[in-house]
Order: structure tokens, then sequence, then C-alpha cells
């Protein structure tokens, strides 16, 4: 039988997690940039650290796409 709350459930998650990584990763990006720039002296840690966040974040989504069958089916 359909059951429309699972699916309004499903939507709500995809487009959730959809707004949090599209968004999300450019924002933490721009942040990595905006401290490389600053002249603090901890800005270099802090935009290091913030790049590696976004190469980190890059691979878990290419890693999803190529393998998600095998991780997530089982």
């Amino acid at each position: 039988m359909f059951d429309l709350g699972v699916l309004l459930v499903a939507v709500a998650s995809v487009l959730g997690v959809g707004v949090l990584l599209g968004a999300g990763i450019p924002l933490i990006y721009a942040l990595g940039i905006r401290a490389q720039e600053s002249r603090r002296p901890s800005s270099n840690a802090v935009s290091a650290a913030l790049m590696i966040v976004c190469v980190l974040l890059a691979l878990g989504g290419i890693v999803v796409i190529i393998f998600g069958d095998a991780i997530f089916v089982g």
C-alpha cells in the first residue's frame, strides 16, 4: 500500500541533506578562503583545516556515488 507519510519523510530527508551539502560545502570553502586572506596568526591553520574538510566531503561524495550500492544495500 502507498504510505504518504513515509514518502514525505523521505522527500524531506533528501531535500535537507541536499541543502546542507549543496550550500554547506561552498560555505566552508568560502570561509577557508576568507581565513587564508586574513592576517591573523592562526588563520593559516583554520584555512587548512577548512580546506581539508572540503576535500574529505568531496571524496566522501565520490565514494558514495561509486560504491553506494555496496555501502547501503549490503
